[in-house]
């Protein structure tokens, strides 16, 4: 099946208002990219950095301690990691696809010539969360665990007269290597007392942030926040019956940045920070 084009403003519309018929309740995400990737995930999923991820969760708080003072969520943690560009279990998404359009065709020298790509995420209402809610927590300390200390791979649910949905539950809560985690969860909620499904555990969720920080505020941030697979060797895979990304092809780059910048869609309002405006200022107004 050949890949949609998106090549001009109107037809990012067109396309959008398509989905939205489709989708029902779901709500819509975007992402986009300067060329076209085969996976989309996080960024703690490539180069081996998986097996690391509690070391590099610890080590960036040991080097920065006065940043992360005072601070018990986990997955705001996370959040802040991701902003300064450490690998996380997370991936930045919007809901404003003239941002995830202009992230697909900003200017790169070596990409201009190459296609990007739009991502679309179809999203039903059950898997979006708030920042604070238990089950962003339940997922969000997975990234404390070391790397073989959490397999539920192997515990299977047994379907038996004798044993109701309550009582598996409690039978998989004691298995140590959730009891470990539900330990992480207290850490950060000690009130925490409700018990943690095993499906929460391997899907992905749809996370609003606290709007604490420009960056996320001018970009409509969210993020995607990736469980497991069976264990912590491997992220959460999409499943057809959750959301699945759909991926548009983005041609004809200089123009549709000559349009965003027309939208107010533009370097410096993506990027709030006084040096990225400096930059997006200085190539503005050179001469030659």
């Amino acid at each position: 099946m050949e890949t949609e084009t998106i090549d001009s403003i109107s037809s990012l519309l067109e396309l959008i208002a398509k989905e939205k018929r489709k989708a029902g309740e779901n709500s819509l995400y975007f992402r986009g990219h300067k060329k076209h990737y085969s996976t989309v995930t996080p960024s703690i999923g490539r180069d081996g950095l998986l097996e690391s991820e509690d070391q590099l969760f610890k080590e960036f708080i040991l080097r920065n301690p006065d940043e992360f003072q005072g601070q018990r969520s986990t997955f705001q943690i996370l959040a802040k990691m991701q902003h300064y560009g450490l690998p996380t279990r997370l991936l930045d998404i919007s809901s404003n696809p003239l941002i995830s359009l202009f992230f697909a065709v900003e200017e790169d020298e070596k990409a201009e010539n190459v296609d990007g790509e739009l991502i679309l995420f179809s999203i039903p209402q059950k898997y979006i969360k708030y920042y604070d809610s238990d089950t962003v927590s339940v997922v969000s300390n997975i990234a404390k665990r070391p790397h073989k200390k959490l397999n539920i791979s192997k515990i299977l649910r047994k379907i038996t007269a004798d044993e109701n949905k309550q009582q598996w539950l409690k039978r998989f809560n004691e298995i140590p290597h959730i009891k470990y985690l539900l330990h992480e969860i207290k850490d950060e909620k000690p009130y925490f007392a409700h018990v943690i499904e095993k499906d929460h555990l391997q899907s992905i969720w749809c996370v609003k942030p606290l709007l604490n920080n420009r960056r996320i505020i001018k970009q409509d941030g969210a993020f995607l926040l990736f469980g497991i697979d069976g264990s912590k060797e491997k992220l959460a895979s999409y499943k057809p019956e959750a959301f699945m990304p759909k991926c548009y092809k983005v041609t004809n780059k200089a123009q549709l940045r000559e349009q965003l910048e027309l939208l107010g869609v533009s370097k410096d309002k993506i990027y709030p920070e006084l040096d990225t405006t400096a930059q997006y200022l200085k190539h503005k107004y050179a001469k030659g």
